[in-house]
């Protein structure tokens, strides 16, 4: 029943994957797909559901949608509790009511518009408002030999233990470097694949000790989402910076950090004496390589 339950619920969101819950008809725009509406009666009918189990995938899988729509957006603990008790709350007024439609929507469609435009500055909710539909960012699957000769790594003088830092749902590159015998973990707020080297966290949540790593690589990862708070949400740019600043204190004496985008706001401000800066141009896009000289 739990499988059925998990199908039905990611049935249930892909029919509303591009309505736009900021949109002023929200409403009228939204749907409840048939088979989601009928596998719910039945939970709200059974005792025995284990809704812990459903309440977790179901958050696990609404946030996956909503970084799907905007990768960029930083949900922490605490808002991811508030979301699992929206559907707490709905769930026990349906209880209550034995009216899914109406809890649907009068209850349950406006905490999540409530709860998603507090993720939102003011001024980026304006804009959306009369847009009934959005799209989502396609992120691409980079292969490990792409990135493998993007950053001009030499498998043989790699200093371990290697980080992937935002590895990726599918994490090619640690799973290469791994297979040829290097100690390399991968951290990802989302993962597709467990491994003991694989650890599913986001970077913020994730504690950078200092002389930890030997090398570092993130490619279209962190630098990318550092480089969008620079540019468009000056909110998130300080926690950027620290953050950052752990990183690079992370590496070990003559350890490396393999970036792109690069960040040459930041590099133009590392000591020369601490750190060495490569920086080149591959398609329009800086890829810098940062030794740490000093431990």
């Amino acid at each position: 029943m739990l499988g059925k339950l998990e199908h039905s619920i990611q049935g249930q969101l892909a029919v509303n994957q591009t309505k736009n819950l900021f949109f002023f008809k929200t409403e009228q725009s939204l749907e409840v797909e048939p088979g989601f509406l009928k596998v719910l009666q039945t939970m709200v009918n059974q005792s025995e559901i284990p809704a812990d189990e459903v309440f977790a995938f179901t958050v696990r899988s609404v946030l996956d949608r909503i970084y799907a729509v905007n990768p960029y957006l930083r949900i922490g603990v605490p808002k991811i509790a508030e979301l699992e008790q929206i559907y707490r709350q709905t769930f026990s007024q349906m209880k209550r009511t034995n009216d899914l439609r109406a809890t649907l929507r009068e209850v349950h469609y406006p905490a999540l518009v409530s709860w998603l435009k507090s993720l939102y500055p003011p001024e980026f909710l304006k804009s959306l408002c009369f847009a009934p539909s959005i799209s989502g960012v396609v992120y691409e699957a980079y292969s490990a030999r792409l990135q493998v000769a993007l950053f001009q790594l030499n498998l043989s003088h790699i200093k371990p233990p290697v980080l992937d830092l935002g590895c990726g749902r599918r994490p090619h590159l640690v799973n290469y470097l791994h297979s040829s015998g290097i100690e390399v973990y991968g951290l990802d707020r989302h993962l597709e694949t467990r491994a003991p080297y694989l650890e599913q966290a986001d970077w913020f949540e994730y504690v950078f000790e200092a002389g930890q790593w030997g090398t570092i690589i993130s490619n279209m990862a962190f630098t990318n989402h550092l480089n969008y708070a620079y540019r468009h949400d000056t909110s998130q740019f300080q926690a950027y910076l620290l953050k950052a600043k752990e990183i690079f204190a992370s590496l070990t004496a003559g350890g490396s950090f393999y970036y792109a985008p690069g960040l040459p706001f930041i590099e133009e401000r590392l000591q020369p004496a601490h750190f060495r800066v490569e920086r080149k141009s591959v398609g329009g896009v800086f890829v810098s390589h940062v030794t740490k000289l000093q431990g």
